[in-house]
């Protein structure tokens, strides 16, 4: 293996506002002793980049200044601090982005992506919009072999989909996606995988990420131009849909999905909120709603499902994937994303 450089350049976080990122040098981090240094190949950006880019008041609160930013990748291992065992040089690994103590009552519970002591990488520590980062070996997911750099930087949001979906059921049942920001266009994508008997895709005015539904499956796609609660329940003979699925953080998109959803049916919630949101919390008591909040990946069974649909091959992800872009043009890809004219965005790093 080829000497590692003991600088490299970084995507940082240098300054208070709208934008404040510097590409400037960082030393190649060293590996603590439950850690792997991976070299990066591809990264996903985010819609909590997004915020960070905003330097909203989430962002305030999370991000450290002078942080390298990016969650969502993979990468092949390059050094093992010295207690690792579980991986090799030379491995091709994902990142949880979720980093847990393991030993904690939610640990212990199966609920390590809630840890009472967690965190969040790319987000509270160093991340990889740069191209070498470090990651607990307990976090570092071995990929499929033969899989797409590509693919392997995405399963975070695919995962957040999965999560979200299998909240409630899918095969032969009704679902409805509100949001078609990328995870929610995953989402429709595996409802479709996964055997659902009808799809609803909503979203407020985004017709590039409309039409992208369309193609991987949505049966009835609605927009502003129409009254949501009324065309799903007609869709579904008045009933509602089985499972509803809220993605986009539209205080108006989950006051559709709760009166939407059939009467016994699940409602499971991905999307955050800018604002305490107005519910209509009778709509949930008399229709005996199943309501859950969603957070992340299940860790190891969400992220089970979904390589095992990955090495299916069944899924459309390209659909969804519109833009790889050198990691240089960071900026670049932000910008597209600002426009909403594109799905998912990936930087790769060779």
């Amino acid at each position: 293996m080829a000497e590692l450089p003991e600088t490299m350049l970084g995507w940082t976080k240098v300054r208070p506002e709208e934008d404040g990122f510097e590409l400037l040098e960082h030393p190649v981090p060293s590996p603590g002793p439950a850690e792997i240094l991976v070299k990066t190949l591809s990264t996903s950006i985010c819609g909590s980049d997004i915020h960070i880019w905003k330097w909203d008041e989430w962002a305030q609160q999370e991000v450290t200044l002078g942080t390298v930013t990016g969650h969502e990748t993979c990468g092949h291992v390059v050094a093992l601090g010295k207690e690792v065992t579980t991986h090799k040089i030379g491995d091709f690994i994902a990142v949880e982005c979720h980093l847990a103590c393991w030993e904690c009552p939610r640990c212990e519970e199966g609920n390590a992506h809630i840890c009472e002591a967690g965190s969040i990488f790319g987000v509270h520590s160093n991340g990889a919009f740069a191209p070498y980062f470090t990651i607990l070996a307990s976090s570092a997911r071995h990929n499929p072999a033969g899989l797409d750099s590509a693919y392997g930087s995405i399963q975070d949001p695919l995962g957040n989909a999965i999560h979200t979906l299998t909240g409630g059921p899918i095969k032969g049942a009704s679902v409805a996606i509100h949001g078609l920001g990328p995870i929610g266009l995953f989402a429709v994508d595996v409802a479709r995988k996964m055997g659902a008997a009808m799809i609803i895709a909503t979203e407020w005015d985004n017709s590039y990420r409309m039409d992208i539904a369309r193609r991987l499956g949505a049966d009835l796609v609605l927009s502003k131009e129409h009254n949501v609660v009324e065309e799903i329940l007609e869709a579904t003979d008045g009933a509602g849909v089985d499972n509803s699925c809220e993605f986009s953080g539209a205080p108006a998109a989950l006051s559709n999905a709760i009166k939407s959803t059939r009467m016994g049916g699940y409602l499971n919630i991905l999307g955050v909120y800018g604002s305490d949101p107005k519910v209509p919390i009778n709509e949930i008591v008399f229709r005996y709603l199943h309501v859950k909040g969603i957070n992340g990946r299940r860790m190891w069974a969400t992220w089970d499902a979904m390589q095992e649909l990955l090495v299916e091959g069944e899924l459309n992800i390209e659909s969804v994937l519109s833009h790889r872009m050198p990691w240089t043009e960071y900026k670049q890809a932000i910008a597209l994303m600002l426009t909403g004219e594109c799905g998912k965005v990936v930087l790769d790093f060779d």
